[in-house]
């Protein structure tokens, strides 16, 4: 039998989820309008509806809040999930579209903060291994679809320097849309993806060539 709470027979675990899930759409809200360093607990509590020490009781930190939230925008953005339904296809322009989406992306409204975010782990240890888990997933998933286009143990060392420079490139498009007009960023970012191409079709005629 499920447990439930006292009110309403909600099982604990749901309204406990739910309950961070409002906690983190607050804080999320409150980062974006006011920035991470100008927003307290407080803050975040008056905005939830929530104790500051039920937050705390959820949370260990505000840095722990963060880390939730670039956890759920890092699955969001990358579609693990998709992706590997894409490559299961068999379709290599579904993969492309998928590494086209990752270098130039819709903007969004998090994206401040998430530039914010960058920008504090320079600063900030907890913000700074935060990122790195996340940098960790991004590289696992953007190697999983460089592979779908280039399989093969001898390129592996490749893969991987490929992956750093288009996990580097998208985090500079990012910040490069804050600075300078849309189009600057577009064309950028479309020079990226051909030469992205014709990287990798370097590689897989090296391939055939065996």
């Amino acid at each position: 039998m499920a447990e439930t709470t006292e009110e309403g027979g909600v099982p604990h675990r749901e309204k406990a989820m739910l309950r961070r899930e409002k906690i983190v759409s607050a804080a999320r809200r409150l980062f974006i309008a006011n920035g991470f360093h100008a927003t307290g607990v407080a803050q975040i509590a008056k905005e939830s509806g929530i104790a500051v020490g039920q937050i705390y009781r959820d949370f260990s930190s505000k840095e722990a809040i963060v880390a939730e939230i670039v956890q759920v925008d890092c699955m969001d953005f990358l579609a693990p999930e998709s992706l590997s339904a894409g490559i299961q296809s068999g379709d290599p322009e579904f993969v492309w579209n998928w590494l086209t989406d990752f270098v130039r992306p819709e903007p969004d409204e998090s994206d401040p903060l998430f530039a914010e975010i960058v920008a504090e782990t320079a600063r900030n240890e907890r913000i700074r291994a935060i990122f790195e888990g996340t940098r960790e997933e991004v590289c696992s998933t953007m190697l999983v679809a460089l592979s779908a286009l280039i399989p093969g143990e001898a390129f592996a060392e490749r893969r991987l320097a490929l992956a750093g420079v288009i996990t580097a490139t998208a985090l500079g498009l990012m910040q490069h849309r804050f600075l300078s007009p849309a189009e600057d960023t577009d064309r950028a970012a479309a020079l990226m993806l051909r030469m992205l191409r014709r990287e990798v079709a370097d590689m897989q005629a090296e391939a055939a060539r065996g």
